[in-house]
């Protein structure tokens, strides 16, 4: 999505031509078109959500981050939302109306067809990262005891669209899930045939508790396109297909890359710089607490040193480090899977100094505050916090740009950003707390 494309959309819905909006969105795919509404501000985002077609815009809604989504949920007027969940598969409306308050989640059931009433309501029951969570009610079942011709004639009055329609799920009249039967040979066998003596047992079942790491693992083990979801009686209650578990390994792995850096998986680039700060100021807090520990070791030794600035160098590159950790795991796993691209770069960077600068504003305090209260002299309390909350900004603006650059040299950004970030994190934290440090006694000597 170019800064072109973007400025030419602004510029439309400020001006309020629809046609020409509407001429320029129809031709992108979904995942294109879904990084336009990261980029667009609250109102021209609302407004655009009405513009687009019901089906284009319930395609984008599933395509982009939590974090603008719930900004239109929150915006659009429960028919307008009803109409969106419509168009989606039960388990793809199920996971964006688990997002809604409840009292809203259900104004938009209410609005449902009485049989996506029933099948978003069974799946919003269940634990989310389950195989119930994630598993699609829109499946080809067939019973152990039926003809091919039954079967087919069943299938031609079928009003839903299947999930997956290569194979079909083979069940006894109680549900109870008995194997599979795949489509050609449904068509290829003689009307006659009886599908329990076509049907093949499946490789691998899931069950509905199941933590959805385990049923990813199954997958790739079992190498089919789609798995069988049953629960403790055996009884088949729904699929989960290729799609949802491509969708659950990149999920998984980016909370693992997101907990290396010391970062949420909610965490997205796009949200506002505020709640950004919110979500990754725990994870700083923590290293706060442990560069402590070892500037408090520095401190046993306090007689030995000639000044007690030199205890707090540690806490200073430590947090900072994190911090810009931080944001280079963010950035470099959004250019990899192609969330955004250079031309984000100066947009994202005011974005990550501002979050930064909240992030050493509040850590700053903290650490100048343990100073203050733990009797150390006067002017180190200031210090302390300028050069905390310099350095965080400092580090944030290195863990933006650096990647980008990167990726524009076509270099890895996911290892080379590390590598530079690592390079920097030592010398820039003592470089601003001891020059500010060696400023301060120039004009208040001890």
């Amino acid at each position: 999505m170019d800064g072109d494309f973007l400025a030419r959309i602004q510029e439309l819905i400020k001006e309020g031509k629809n046609a020409g909006i509407r001429n320029l969105i129809e031709r992108p795919p979904p995942h294109h078109l879904a990084r336009l509404p990261e980029r667009l501000d609250r109102n021209s985002l609302i407004a655009f959500f009405h513009l687009i077609d019901t089906d284009q815009a319930a395609d984008v809604l599933l395509e982009i981050d939590d974090a603008t989504r719930n900004i239109i949920l929150g915006e659009l007027e429960n028919d307008r939302i009803s109409q969106l969940v419509k168009e989606l598969d039960s388990d793809d409306a199920a996971d964006i109306l688990a997002d809604m308050e409840p009292e809203d989640r259900q104004a938009v059931i209410s609005r449902l067809p009485a049989e996506d009433r029933r099948d978003v309501g069974e799946l919003l029951q269940y634990p989310e990262v389950t195989a119930g969570w994630i598993m699609s009610v829109d499946f080809i079942q067939a019973y152990t005891s039926h003809t091919v011709k039954q079967v087919i004639s069943r299938l031609r009055r079928q009003k839903r669209e299947a999930a997956y329609a290569s194979i079909l799920f083979v069940t006894d009249r109680k549900g109870g899930f008995e194997g599979s039967l795949r489509m050609e040979k449904l068509l290829f066998n003689t009307p006659k045939a009886k599908i329990k003596d076509l049907m093949e047992p499946f490789p691998a079942k899931v069950f509905v508790p199941e933590d959805q790491e385990s049923v990813a693992a199954k997958a790739q083990k079992s190498d089919m396109p789609a798995l069988p979801v049953v629960d403790e009686q055996d009884k088949l209650r729904g699929i989960i297909t290729i799609d949802n578990i491509i969708d659950v390994i990149q999920e998984e792995a980016a909370e693992d890359i997101y907990r290396s850096g010391g970062v949420g998986r909610e965490t997205s680039l796009f949200e506002s710089p505020g709640m950004s700060a919110i979500r990754r100021f725990p994870w700083l807090f923590v290293n706060l607490v442990t560069a402590s520990i070892a500037a408090a070791v520095v401190g046993l030794f306090q007689s030995t040193i000639k000044s007690l600035i030199t205890v707090f160098p540690p806490i200073v590159a430590g947090i900072g480090g994190n911090a810009g950790t931080q944001t280079v795991v963010m950035v470099a796993r959004s250019l990899a899977l192609g969330e955004i691209t250079t031309a984000d770069a100066w947009r994202l960077l005011r974005r990550q100094i501002l979050t930064c600068l909240l992030l050493g504003l509040g850590a700053g305090i903290l650490v100048g505050a343990g100073a203050f209260l733990f009797k150390f002299p006067v002017i180190l309390s200031p210090l302390v916090f300028l050069a905390l909350t310099m350095n965080i900004l400092l580090r944030g603006f290195i863990g933006t740009l650096v990647p980008m650059l990167l990726r524009q040299l076509k270099l890895d950004p996911s290892i080379a950003s590390g590598i530079l970030l690592t390079a920097t994190t030592d010398t820039l934290g003592f470089l601003t707390l001891l020059g500010l440090a060696a400023l301060a006694l120039r004009f208040f000597p001890a």
